[in-house]
């Protein structure tokens, strides 16, 4: 049903489940807030798979975002104890005058599967828009509410929460001018991995036809391993390793256990990067919604029908080691203990030793665990949907932050605000002092307060980004090549962009090395790696 005109009010359109009222135009764009696609995860649904929303009669407002999903306060996405929980919801942005028939962009948002929000202002899409899309957001449950494993119920219910939102895009996008059979999914880190997981998910087969993955983390538990998880967190909890006992917990009582589960974890001999970036919950490989892993064996790859665009950035682990939430290398002795962690020989130390001459330990700590946890994984699977038959682009972001003396360089997610054209995310990272971050505390001033690039070079980097997204997400065409078996051409980001024809000779030294679904009895046995893990 096309948009209802009310004279003097924003206007309504009429989903599904009811009539939903947007804000006022601002700079072009309409916006729908938290609105349903799910029942609130409550009571006897709150460890089930999503179930459909409830209906209302009348106009639902939605002008303001819905509750967050349950998530560490600490987080910076707003949730509290007291926050409401209708949480699976989406926004929906669209052009002010209503165009028809226009292509959707669906956004999935990271934060290592604990943290994040659909609505935060720094994935506002308005360019996006703008450049003629609609585009959705999400939020889906995370932490043990979402990936624990729960007596009884569903595995996965994050990624079920994720399909559900890609049906309701599929019933009632075009009521908002956007053409259900032109849908890509979008999403950055534990995002870009939902998108991978969605790939291989019969149940996500044919609600999309292209999808982009930035810093995919190849990450996913067994099914043994995560009930080893979930009885950690139930003895912390001290109730019962059943769906009672947890349906028993709070949120906020829940998430004080995987807190201390975490910090049990990381403070295990041997550890390593696991240890750094203590993530306790992953997608698991079920055999049902994650068939296999997403970047090895039979399953990787995905869909060869989805044309995939695939992005990483140059520098990856350093936002974690240069922030001092992780080590950084002091020797190359503890380099090598990386190495180990994530499944490499201590030769492979040599390797990256000889590729970056002069380089410190610490840049080449970074360097492996880039590679590692980020990097790798991404080409893998990108070379993975070729080998299947897919058609696939990819490409690396190398501009570097300015932020605390140039030390990050081009890290983990920096490459978000340039793509989404929207410099409110990352924005600390993006200049050189951090006036504005610090200008938004000021009570009153946030609302009045746009981003800005740093520089007119940064600029149009983020102009050139916008469009390659938004014009593979249109037709197919970022503007380059798509890779061959061997993963080139690379489009290669930066203040002059390039394409690189040759494979980077960093792959080389991860060629022995499987990602599999991690188990930690059969890593202690001595199995070859599970693979490496991190954060998302």
């Amino acid at each position: 049903m096309p948009p209802v005109e009310v004279r003097g009010l924003p206007r309504v359109v009429v989903t599904t489940a009811g009539g939903v009222r947007g804000t006022a135009a601002r700079r072009g764009v309409v916006s729908f807030r938290g609105i349903p696609y799910a029942a609130a995860p409550v009571g006897p649904l709150r460890f089930a798979a999503p179930a459909p929303p409830r209906s209302w009669q009348g106009v639902r407002e939605a002008r303001d975002p819905s509750p967050v999903a349950p998530q560490d306060p600490r987080s910076g996405y707003g949730w509290t104890h007291a926050a409401g929980e209708d949480h699976l919801t989406v926004d929906v942005h669209v052009p002010a005058d209503f165009p028809r028939d226009l292509p959707v962009l669906v956004w999935i948002h990271g934060g290592g599967w604990v943290s994040g929000s659909g609505s935060a202002p720094g994935y506002h899409p308005g360019a996006w828009v703008r450049r003629g899309f609609v585009v959705v957001s999400m939020n889906y449950r995370l932490g043990f509410e979402g990936f624990g494993a729960v007596p009884g119920a569903p595995h996965n219910r994050g990624l079920l929460d994720q399909v559900a939102a890609l049906r309701w895009v599929a019933e009632n996008v075009r009521a908002f001018g956007g053409d259900p059979g032109r849908v890509t999914i979008a999403g950055q880190s534990a995002g870009a991995s939902s998108v991978a997981a969605l790939m291989c998910a019969p149940a996500a087969r044919g609600l999309f036809s292209r999808a982009i993955a930035a810093s995919i983390t190849g990450e996913t538990y067994s099914v043994a391993q995560a009930e080893r998880v979930a009885e950690r967190v139930a003895r912390a909890a001290r109730v019962p390793n059943s769906r009672e006992g947890f349906a028993g917990l709070p949120p906020v009582r829940l998430l004080a256990a995987s807190d201390a589960v975490a910090q049990d974890l990381a403070a295990e001999p041997g550890a390593g990067p696991r240890g750094a970036v203590p993530l306790i919950y992953h997608p698991v490989v079920d055999g049902d919604v994650v068939a296999g892993p997403f970047v090895e064996g039979p399953h990787a790859g995905g869909d060869p029908a989805v044309q995939l665009l695939v992005q990483t950035v140059a520098d990856e682990w350093t936002l974690f080691s240069r922030s001092g939430f992780a080590p950084v290398a002091q020797d190359f002795g503890q380099v090598e203990a990386f190495a180990a962690a994530v499944g490499l020989p201590a030769s492979a130390v040599a390797g990256y030793r000889a590729l970056m001459p002069g380089a410190d330990p610490g840049a080449v700590g970074d360097a492996l665990l880039s590679d590692g946890l980020f990097a790798e994984p991404s080409r893998r699977f990108a070379r993975a949907h070729t080998a299947r038959g897919g058609r696939t682009h990819l490409a690396r972001f190398t501009w570097r932050s300015p932020f605390m003396g140039g030390r990050f360089g081009a890290t983990h997610a920096l490459d978000v605000p340039f793509a989404l054209g929207n410099p409110q995310a990352m924005e600390p990272f993006l200049h050189a002092v951090p006036v504005l971050p610090l200008a938004r505390r000021v009570p009153g001033v946030s609302g009045h307060l746009r981003g800005l690039f740093p520089t007119p070079s940064a600029a149009a980097l983020s102009q050139r980004l916008v469009r390659a997204w938004t014009g593979f997400a249109a037709d197919g065409d970022p503007g380059w090549p798509e890779i061959s078996p061997a993963g080139v051409p690379v489009r290669v980001w930066g203040a002059t962009d390039s394409l690189e024809q040759v494979p980077d000779p960093r792959e080389r030294i991860w060629a022995g090395v499987e990602f599999r679904p991690y188990d930690e009895v059969l890593v202690r046995a001595g199995a070859p790696s599970a693979g490496p893990a991190g954060a998302a």
